[in-house]
């Protein structure tokens, strides 16, 4: 498309509606339900997607130019051989994940500087938490980092599959144990856990840890996508148990035959790949339907269920599956291949493949369409139908393969994209911008900044200090017994006790309503994309 022709602008919408209730000694309404919005308002032109930075080839930040002509001298960094995948922001920077696809990637895991504060767009990357952190071969470093989560406490919970040079042959590739590293980012990358995942769970050399979310709820899990070929699945980490296992489920989580085909910007693409993409919905309780009318708020508080929705890159389908069964490790234990399918949920059909998907917490789920060059959002308290799928981005030059997303604490959403495709195929130019990350406002913030409630705001949940335990318990007698929606409902039953003590709890608003976000201008930089 031509630039500088006229921009298609499109309205952005908001509809929330709150339900406030006053305390009796006439304080303020509290508003405990609701998820929490930005503090600084969307200016004129910030709804815009716009290009924040873009490398034609990617740069690290080494200590001086001798070192940089050593190691492309020695091939420690060959600058064709390195891709982006990941992109989360917190604070002032945006941590970016490089997998060591091919040789000659120095490090797996840094950050850049947000665009606000760094003069250059196409800035160096400086590896996090250090170079020796990122030292290839050391199976206590990071191999191969691709996905990566940072919870509401600045937590980032890094996966590393273990494996390095995954697009190549031969037999000079390094092959650890796969694990999970909790880095605390307002220390500046202190290690709090490291965990290393048993071979019945994932086996060190075959495996393909991807995508991450992190759930709050009885102390921090995560749910991450394994899109190996010979067994594919959701790993799940709990925390807390400092424990994991794998849910499988062959219908939903392995590739499509009628997927694996397509074309990005002209280039035929065969790839089965299973399940890729991975997102967290926001808390809620599927015992009320949306038109109940809710008597008691301290009822409408006992949100204790949330959707984990996924989808295999080659796939035109999106599915969830209840947080609440992936958390329970007995349930899995016994659980039968029917047992899983019957809790899965198919939303029905998109237009083309994903790979990247985010969702805020307003239960917007923000994905990329590969075979169209666009973003799309959706709404998740709406039917997935065409019309409730809306495109927010589109054009063939600038979104070349939409890889990940991350939204910062202002609300900014942005997205990595990268020329998958044609790195995979060796075919990147050089001479051209092959990596991106855009950004635009959206008025929400990250799933992970979730209203408190019962399951993720107990204290004995809360994350330690410098002490270096894991948890602090806080000698409650209430423990962890299992979170399937049957014992949650017990859980929530011993702590509240009887209905009757909604009377003497606080008054608080009832969160009924989700902001729903509508078309996002679609313009890249300062050029107007039709």
């Amino acid at each position: 498309m031509a630039l500088g022709r006229k921009l298609i602008a499109f309205a952005l919408v908001v509809g929330c509606a709150l339900a406030q209730q006053g305390s009796d000694d006439g304080s303020p309404p509290l508003d405990s339900l609701s998820p929490p919005t930005p503090s600084v308002p969307i200016a004129p032109g910030e709804k815009q997607f716009r290009v924040v930075y873009e490398w034609n080839v990617l740069d690290f930040a080494f200590t001086n130019e001798d070192e940089r002509a050593q190691a492309l001298y020695s091939g420690h960094y060959i600058p064709k051989n390195v891709i982006i995948s990941d992109c989360k922001p917190f604070a002032n920077r945006l941590y970016l994940t490089i997998p060591r696809m091919l040789p000659g990637v120095p490090a797996t895991l840094g950050y850049v500087v947000r665009p606000e504060n760094n003069g250059r767009t196409d800035p160096e990357i400086v590896p996090f938490p250090s170079w020796e952190m990122n030292e290839r071969g050391n199976c206590s470093a990071l191999q191969f980092v691709q996905g990566v989560a940072v919870d509401k406490h600045g937590i980032m919970w890094v996966v590393d599959s273990g494996r390095t040079e995954t697009l190549t042959r031969g037999k000079d590739h390094v092959v650890c144990p796969p694990k999970i590293i909790l880095l605390d980012l307002k220390r500046n990358g202190t290690v709090m856990l490291r965990y290393q995942f048993p071979e019945s769970v994932v086996p060190a050399g075959n495996n393909y840890l991807n995508k991450i979310v992190v759930d709050d709820a009885f102390g921090g899990f995560a749910y991450i996508t394994d899109n190996s070929g010979a067994d594919p699945g959701i790993v799940v980490f709990s925390r807390r148990l400092t424990r994991s296992w794998k849910v499988r489920e062959n219908n939903s989580m392995r590739a499509a035959r009628n997927a694996v085909r397509f074309a990005v910007n002209g280039t035929d693409l065969n790839f089965s790949i299973h399940i890729d993409s991975i997102a967290l919905g926001p808390y809620y309780n599927p015992n009320l339907s949306p038109d109940q009318p809710v008597p008691d708020t301290l009822i409408n508080s006992q949100n204790y269920e949330r959707n984990v929705y996924y989808s295999p890159l080659s796939s035109y389908h999106i599915y969830s599956l209840p947080a609440s069964l992936l958390r329970d490790p007995e349930f899995n234990a016994r659980a039968t291949p029917r047992d899983i399918l019957e809790a899965v949920v198919d939303y029905g059909r998109k237009q083309s493949q994903t790979d990247g998907m985010f969702m805020d917490n307003q239960g917007v789920l923000y994905y990329g369409l590969l075979g169209e060059h666009a973003v799309a959002k959706w709404d998740s308290y709406k039917p997935f139908t065409e019309k409730n799928q809306q495109i927010i981005a589109k054009d063939a030059t600038y979104i070349q393969w939409v890889d990940s997303m991350g939204i910062d604490h202002e609300g900014y959403l942005y997205v990595v994209v990268n020329r998958l495709h044609n790195f995979v195929a060796g075919r990147l130019n050089p001479l051209e911008v092959n990596f991106r990350i855009l950004r635009a406002k959206t008025g929400a913030l990250s799933y992970v900044y979730t209203p408190d409630n019962l399951f993720n705001s107990d204290g004995k949940f809360l994350y330690s200090g410098a002490s270096g335990e894991p948890f602090a318990d806080n000698g409650l007698v209430y423990q962890y017994e299992g979170t399937t929606p049957a014992s949650s409902r017990l859980a929530a039953a011993g702590i509240l006790g009887a209905s009757g003590a909604a009377t003497n709890a606080a008054s608080f608003a009832g969160f009924i309503g989700a902001l729903v976000l509508g078309a996002v201008t679609s313009m890249i930089g300062r050029r107007a994309v039709v």
